[in-house]
């Protein structure tokens, strides 16, 4: 595996878990109406901006994101990259 494989996974991780963070700040009345009666959320009286489905592919790209840079950072962490790199 090619060294510079870990540093664009971590930059790509980084950057879809920001713009997904940002992108659900943006959107909050949406991500409280998706999650409505659930601990004690209530939405605002406002119409919500965008659909559940892209309230749930935010969520997913922010969590696809984190688990990249985790797994990178432990992969590098305990040595194990050194042992995929060639």
């Amino acid at each position: 595996m090619p060294l510079w494989i870990f540093p664009t996974g971590l930059a790509l991780g980084i950057v879809l878990t920001m713009a997904a963070g940002i992108w659900l700040f943006l959107h909050l009345t949406a991500l409280a109406r998706t999650f409505a009666g659930n601990a004690d959320i209530v939405p605002s009286p406002k119409p919500a901006r965008a659909s559940r489905t892209h309230v749930r592919v935010a969520l997913a790209v922010f969590g696809a994101g984190l688990l990249l840079t985790l797994a990178i950072e432990v992969l590098t962490m305990t040595g194990a990259a050194n042992a995929l790199v060639s």
